[in-house]
């Protein structure tokens, strides 16, 4: 026993001797060769050991699953802000509102036929009266106005004829009083009566009435 034990001294220290030179390009080639072997030993058992399935190391079944992490680099370009429009509804074909024609409405006090008197309902209240013209103490104002009321009851335009004032100078706060006026007939009013008819067929027509603004 002892003999061998020196048989093997020996031989690892004339390895030593031979492999004292030795680069990295040596050891590389010497490491693969080992691993090598110890590959093939390492088949050897698996393949003595009893209702084992040898491994196929070229199984096309066998698929690697690599992941791919984008790294992305710091840059100075401007980040470009994108928005989902799949939900937002776009009107591309809206028709524009036809400017009246007054010349279509027909007056019913010319109608000698029928006596025609339209009733209105005004929703008037102090916020009406334009806040500039409080401070000048203009009083109760009040504005004659000629309607365009269509065959379906709606008043779609309105005509300023005189707007008055008893007291004060009215001058400066025309456009104002007439922006109210107008705002009033076009979305506070409406027809309380029959719209009028000729024939027997709805017509557009005009009307002449007032309001009044109250300083409260």
């Amino acid at each position: 026993m002892s003999s061998i034990i020196e048989s093997f001294q020996q031989f690892l220290y004339r390895v030593a001797d031979r492999t004292e030179d030795w680069y990295t390009k040596e050891w590389l080639t010497i490491g693969s060769i080992v691993l090598l072997l110890l590959i093939t030993f390492a088949q050897l058992i698996y393949f003595l050991i009893p209702n084992q399935k040898p491994i196929n190391l070229f199984d096309p079944n066998l698929v690697a699953e690599m992941t791919f992490v984008e790294f992305q680099e710091p840059t100075d370009t401007v980040q470009v802000e994108t928005r989902d429009l799949s939900d937002e509804i776009i009107e591309t074909d809206k028709t524009e509102e036809k400017p009246i024609n007054w010349a279509n409405a027909v007056d019913p006090t010319m109608d000698f036929d029928q006596r025609y008197s339209a009733r209105l309902f005004v929703n008037i209240g102090p916020n009406d009266y334009p806040e500039r013209a409080r401070r000048s103490n203009l009083g109760t104002v009040t504005a004659a106005v000629t309607l365009y009321i269509a065959a379906n009851g709606q008043i779609k335009d309105v005509k300023i004829r005189t707007i008055r004032t008893s007291s004060g100078n009215l001058d400066a706060f025309q456009d104002e009083f007439a922006q109210s006026v107008r705002k009033i007939f076009l979305t506070q009013a409406k027809l309380a009566s029959a719209p009028y008819s000729s024939g027997g067929e709805a017509r557009d027509f005009t009307w002449d009435t007032t309001v009044t603004f109250t300083l409260q």
